[in-house]
């Protein structure tokens, strides 16, 4: 698996605040849970940094905000943990009707995201998210537990309480090639970045209630709390996998 993902890669150096990182940057082994919730579309659009971005909807009225947590246990900059906080959107779709593309996404793992935060446990991340992709990256705590039936993921900063993301565990059969197309601004642009990856066993329901969000008191847990997410209809387990992630490829007018 990992041999056919990066075969024929040649990283170059990039520089960053505080010396230099090596791009694409390789993920040979992360660990991963996610949770996707219905929220309104009004609110949800009022996230995004241009209306040529526009949230798909699950239904007329209800789009989706997604939290996955991660645990780089090996990559190319270090071993890290990260918390993204997504927003499922199509850039200048033609037609936007309810359910359809929320369904390719998911069945196919083909995700276009706008990132709306991104904290994360490494300071050589931070600039590299910041400085390369204009990514909305900050320094916190992130800690994972687990059990037979589920995977608890706590974030905070600097003591504290942000949200705890709950999921349950699923079995895990099913290998699976994926990308994520990630929306960010930088520079006034809006970059387009395809990360590519692979699992060889993710395990994915769509039983509502799966994943259970519980928010703080931090201004991101009221910020989370006034998009008022609801119940979760998509949860994803995946032991390991592989990521390649590239610089932007576009760069587009917001």
């Amino acid at each position: 698996m990992e041999g056919t993902l990066f075969e024929g890669i040649e990283p170059k150096e990039v520089e960053i605040t505080g010396g230099t990182v090596e791009v694409p940057i390789l993920y040979h082994d992360v660990f991963a849970v996610a949770g996707v919730f219905v929220a309104p579309t009004l609110a949800l659009k009022e996230l995004l940094p241009t209306s040529k971005l526009v949230p798909v909807e699950f239904l007329p009225g209800k789009g989706l905000l997604g939290f996955m947590a991660a645990d780089y246990r090996d990559t190319s900059i270090g071993p890290y943990k990260e918390v993204i906080i997504f927003v499922p959107t199509r850039y200048r779709p033609r037609f936007n009707p309810p359910l359809f593309p929320v369904l390719r996404m998911s069945f196919s793992l083909s995700f276009e995201v706008f990132i709306w935060h991104l904290p994360l446990t490494s300071e050589l991340g931070l600039h590299a998210g910041i400085d390369i992709w204009g990514l909305p990256k900050f320094l916190a705590d992130i800690d994972f537990t687990q059990d037979e039936k589920t995977v608890t993921c706590t974030l905070a900063e600097e003591g504290e309480h942000i949200l705890t993301l709950e999921v349950d565990k699923h079995s895990a059969r099913m290998k699976t090639y994926f990308d994520y197309t990630i929306f960010s601004v930088k520079d006034r642009e809006l970059l387009q970045t395809h990360v590519s990856g692979v699992s060889d066993a993710l395990g994915r329901s769509f039983k509502p209630g799966n994943a259970r969000l519980t928010l703080g008191e931090h201004p991101i847990s009221r910020q989370i709390r006034e998009v008022a997410p609801g119940k979760s209809i998509m949860t994803l387990y995946i032991p390991k996998q592989q990521l390649i992630l590239p610089e932007a490829q576009e760069r587009l007018a917001l």
